[in-house]
């Protein structure tokens, strides 16, 4: 990978002001078909219920054993090469029924039109709520870096989800998370993508090393997984653009992937990020009786003919679309024509063996973990519950009016705080920024906030009603989770911290010590900056 390059010369200089008011028209896709308008043939929901089998076979406790991390889909697909590629032979020979003759066609999907401005933080948002690794990859992880002749370097890493554009002779480029436009700040470090190599111990899919190129397939395929919003943009899309003093215009638009590398010799070598004797977020925490909280089967399909159906047209829908139908030939072989398609198979497999309420979850002996990791997951929960949310965790411009005072005018930010106490042991961790919290005045009660930024509260609105629909937003979330017994009470723990209603009886064990009775909370707060 080289290194990003600043605007190509040839092209005239864009007015990132401008730009970013330019209004997108975008064509939505066309809609997939309905459970009831196409079913699979018997042999492809028999290869799926086979698959299905297996990977519940490969997370039995005497099959974990085999595994080091959770047995995540990416984990499992290499196990379960003959299965899935038996459902990608059925598959492709699949006959999709004919549509019912009496079915009134679709009507073309209405255009959106969008400011440029306004799409760039939803694209941010679509990205971050696809994983708890993309979200901490976006903001900067510690890894190191193989390169040939330079052998390995420790230092910062992060994901830059960039935007480029083309209309007529204007070239643009957008860092969605820092919302820059090119050239990158920063030093950075010329990558390429089939030398490079990337391992980090802060997220789980870097703890083995592996080849860049590799690795950034691996996200390509999430975000197509977890969040099509975005997988049509991962390609080069025609959008028509309107800017300000101009005509309608024919362009192209882009996602792409690329990672900034800034050296640091301190980090060299990092390892064990959540297991620094010295920092008391390390300490490690687990509630003192499991929290069983069994998937609700009537949200996602189980494996029944239609669950099936339900899971994979979609998906048959999309591929038909890009290959112009489904071929007939039989190229069972990896690495033969749809072989893209395995790793979604076991994940969409991993999903429905988890909607079956009557399968058994096993317990981990000692679902256990650390602070650290707690108030990530926490974030990022807290972060897929929608834009709005996100929006008002970086930070918007808003009014107060307190009572007995005048208008304000500044920053407005939610700060989510966990606390962690025993009699011995305190933390207090400010789960945005991964610090202790700073001190900040609080508003008093019955102050009105209005933010013109947020599409939820643009209208004034009284502290007391705003603190009241985060939570309202936060316990109601539901996100994909990880695969594996000891992730699934992970998230357990999780749901129950982002309920407002109680404190949290744990155990707690700092480092080096012994494992203590404690309660952990996570209190919400909104932090105001005058300007």
């Amino acid at each position: 990978m080289s290194e990003p390059q600043p605007l190509n010369p040839e092209h005239p200089p864009f007015d990132p002001l401008k730009v970013r008011q330019t209004i997108l028209k975008l064509i939505q896709p066309k809609t997939g078909p309905e459970v009831g308008e196409f079913c699979l043939e018997p042999e492809a929901i028999a290869a799926w219920e086979k698959l299905i089998a297996k990977v519940a076979e490969m997370r039995q406790p005497e099959a974990l054993r085999l595994f080091d991390y959770p047995p995540t889909p990416e984990i499992l697909t290499p196990y379960l090469l003959p299965e899935a590629c038996q459902v990608l032979d059925a598959f492709k020979q699949a006959a999709v029924l004919s549509e019912d003759p009496q079915k009134t066609p679709n009507s073309a999907p209405e255009p959106r039109f969008i400011p440029l401005e306004d799409w760039i933080p939803e694209l941010l948002w679509y990205a971050v709520s696809s994983s708890e690794a993309v979200m901490r990859l976006i903001s900067g992880i510690p890894a190191n870096m193989f390169q040939p002749e330079q052998g390995w370097d420790g230092g910062m890493v992060r994901l830059v989800l960039g935007l480029r554009g083309q209309s007529g002779d204007c070239h643009w480029f957008f860092d969605l998370a820092s919302d820059r436009p090119c050239p990158y700040p920063g030093e950075l470090v010329p990558l390429d993508p089939e030398t490079t190599r990337i391992q980090s111990d802060a997220v789980a899919p870097l703890r083995e090393s592996l080849k860049l190129g590799d690795f950034l397939s691996q996200l390509r395929q999430q975000l197509h997984l977890a969040t099509p919003e975005l997988a049509r943009f991962l390609q080069p899309t025609p959008v028509e653009f309107l800017q300000p003093g101009s005509p309608w215009q024919v362009g192209e638009m882009q996602l792409t992937l690329e990672f900034e590398f800034v050296r640091d010799p301190e980090l060299e070598f990092f390892s064990e990020p959540f297991s620094d004797p010295d920092h008391p977020t390390s300490a490690k925490i687990r509630p003192c009786q499991p929290l069983v909280d069994y998937p609700d089967s009537s949200l996602t399909p189980g494996t029944a003919d239609g669950g099936i159906a339900a899971a994979v047209l979609p998906l048959l829908w999309d591929w038909q679309n890009k290959s112009q139908g489904i071929p007939k030939s039989n190229h069972s072989a990896l690495g033969g024509e749809g072989s893209e398609l395995i790793p979604l198979f076991v994940a969409i497999a991993s999903r429905l063996l988890d909607a079956q309420p009557s399968h058994p979850v096993i317990p981990p002996p000692t679902p256990e973990i650390s602070i650290d990791e707690l108030a990530s997951q926490l974030l990022w929960k807290m972060l897929g519950s929608g834009l709005e949310a996100m929006q008002w965790i970086a930070g918007v411009q808003a009014r107060i009016l307190q009572p007995e005072r005048d208008w304000e005018t500044g920053m407005a930010r939610l700060v989510g705080i966990l606390t962690v106490e025993t009699p011995k042991f305190s933390c207090s961790i400010d789960i945005a920024t991964g610090q202790p919290p700073s001190p900040m005045m609080p508003l008093a009660p019955g102050t009105v906030i209005q933010s013109a930024r947020s599409g939820w509260y643009s209208e004034a609105i009284a502290l007391e009603q705003l603190s009241a629909r985060f939570w309202a937003g936060f316990s109601g979330v539901s996100l994909p989770g990880t695969a594996g017994n000891s992730s699934f009470y992970r998230e357990t723990l999780v749901t129950a911290l982002l309920n407002p209603e109680d404190t949290l009886a744990v155990e707690i064990c700092p480092s080096q010590q012994y494992w203590q009775s404690g309660w952990a909370q996570l209190g919400l707060a909104i932090e105001f900056i005058p300007c």
